[in-house]
């Protein structure tokens, strides 16, 4: 790919609103249950994210992670005394149409929320696009998730698209938010 311009495999400090302390890095191997907990935490609250469990096979997390290359995808982990609690993703496009293109992942755990670190998280996501050339960020958000699409917006994201009722959430149709955000 590309020669990187600073070291997006580092592991930070940032400081919360509420103070803490947390470290984002890179997630390894051995983040496999700890990453398990957090993706199941998360999911288990129904309302943010699509996937509501992750079940508990280590072997399948390990290999999920391993798929993380650091060049066409990254995975990092934001960690606060031994305990991940959140996690966000990037992937290049697969197909050759769209390699300039990332698409985000997110899931971070109550108590965590609106102090900073989705933002932080994603910031560090868009250092890594950059590294790579990549002209554009894209994700998918529920329409009901009003805190995260206005963090999304802060950030420069557009809606660029809305897929009416995709989801049932809690017995209610819920609609799929696309949102992009062009690097430049």
């Amino acid at each position: 790919m590309v020669a990187h311009a600073s070291n997006v495999m580092r592991a930070d400090t940032v400081r919360l609103k509420n103070g803490r302390a947390v470290t984002i890095r890179p997630a390894v191997v051995d983040d496999a249950a700890r990453l398990q907990e957090n993706i199941n935490s998360v999911g288990a609250e129904i309302d943010y994210i699509l996937i509501e469990t992750v079940g508990d096979n280590l072997d399948a997390e390990r290999e999920w992670i391993r798929e993380f290359d650091g060049v066409s995808s990254i995975l990092l982990v934001a960690e606060d005394g031994g305990k991940i609690v959140g996690q966000a993703d990037a992937h290049v496009g697969r197909s050759p149409k769209e390699t300039h293109v990332g698409t985000i992942g997110i899931a971070i755990r109550e108590g965590y929320r609106n102090l900073g670190l989705g933002r932080a998280m994603i910031e560090r996501l868009f250092e890594w696009m950059r590294d790579r050339r990549l002209e554009k960020a894209c994700l998918q958000v529920f329409s009901t998730n009003t805190r995260a699409i206005a963090l999304y917006k802060n950030l420069g994201f557009e809606i660029e698209g809305v897929r009416k009722g995709q989801y049932r959430i809690r017995g209610e149709l819920v609609d799929d938010i696309m949102m992009g955000k062009w690097l430049a």
